[in-house]
């Protein structure tokens, strides 16, 4: 596996069909590697089938039982998992719930897991981000600036976490959790022989920020060296304005990536409820539409320059049509099928 030997943080994320980890199993597992200045690396996730019937909560989580059907057994990952988690600080928003999980499911599997250090980014946002009232992934990402895409998935919330991550460690400054970080390179964990045969991961599909189904690579397991990003500390973030409530007649939308029929659809939607859709983001901007702030484009530095708000696909539809704007629409909410062809017919 390509995974960068260097010392660091495994952000962790699961999810799992309940909330006990003495009768529970996970159904899902992400880990994004971070190197100790904060820059997101490596990913891998998958799947878990839990050996029984029941997912948990589908309305939470999404995931449901087709989409696990063929997705491998813990036992059947836990060399790849052991590989990507050793020598690092386990790192998870609410480590509480996350690693007694993880814990557990390794001693299901024969494995016995070591006592690693263990950074907990649900705790450090009270020294880092002291004024929240709440203090939920959503919360911390929102006051940091971190987007959060596909909420809910193992690898959506891993990426947020890992960036949030990001954000605090560039704030601590050089050499910070340096002593978890020399205690995670001495920390020896079990040598798990690999299996004969790889197992198949199973990985979620997302379109426009929302999970629509389960396939083979719809997510790629490695993000290469080339499109590292490193953090952007906390003071130089700009402060996003709230997102609006609704759109008025005569806003400016500007969109920038995502799927072309997903936006082409989108943006015909928005002319036709009255909104301007423009090329470029200006103070005068209502919202960018992108599935990642942070793609590095023009549109999408210029609204984290102007703190203009910034929604994915998903979310923007809805705005769009639950707005009450001044159109001669005078039909119902139109129900848009965010979903590129070639995923309708998947």
């Amino acid at each position: 596996m390509d995974f960068p030997a260097t010392a660091g943080f495994a952000v962790l994320d699961l999810e799992t069909t309940g909330f006990s980890p003495r009768t529970e199993r996970i159904v899902e597992v992400a880990v994004v590697h971070v190197t100790p200045d904060g820059t997101s690396g490596a990913e891998w996730s998958t799947l878990v089938h839990p050996g029984r019937p029941t997912v948990g909560a589908t309305h939470v989580h999404g995931i449901r039982p087709v989409d696990v059907r063929e997705a491998p057994r813990f036992a059947e990952v836990v060399p790849a998992l052991v590989e990507v988690l050793a020598g690092r600080v386990l790192v998870a928003h609410n480590a509480g719930f996350d690693v007694p999980f993880l814990r557990a499911e390794l001693e299901r599997a024969g494995v016995d897991m070591p006592e690693a250090p263990q950074l907990c980014t649900l705790a450090e946002s009270r020294r880092h981000l002291p004024q929240l009232a709440g203090r939920k992934l959503a919360d911390c990402c929102a006051a940091a600036g971190v987007r959060l895409t596909g909420a809910h998935s193992a690898l959506g919330d891993a990426r947020a976490t890992a960036e949030l991550l990001g954000c605090y460690l560039a704030a601590g400054g050089p050499g910070a959790h340096a002593a978890l970080l020399r205690q995670a390179a001495s920390t020896r964990w079990p040598v798990v022989a690999p299996p004969r045969r790889a197992p198949d991961l199973r990985q979620r599909r997302v379109v426009g920020g929302r999970v629509v189904g389960a396939g083979p690579g719809a997510w790629t397991a490695f993000r290469s060296a080339g499109e590292l990003r490193p953090p952007v500390p906390l003071s130089d973030r700009a402060a996003a304005k709230p997102l609006p409530r609704s759109l008025r007649p005569g806003d400016a939308v500007v969109f920038t990536g995502g799927d072309p029929e997903v936006r082409a659809l989108l943006e015909q939607r928005c002319r036709e409820r009255g909104l301007r859709v423009t090329s470029a983001v200006s103070g005068r901007t209502a919202l960018l539409v992108t599935d990642d702030v942070h793609s590095g484009t023009t549109k999408a530095r210029r609204a984290l320059q102007l703190g203009t708000p910034v929604v994915d696909t998903a979310t923007a539809a809805v705005l769009i049509e639950t707005s009450e704007l001044a159109t001669s629409d005078s039909a119902a909410p139109a129900v848009i099928d965010l979903r590129p062809a070639r995923v309708r017919a998947w």
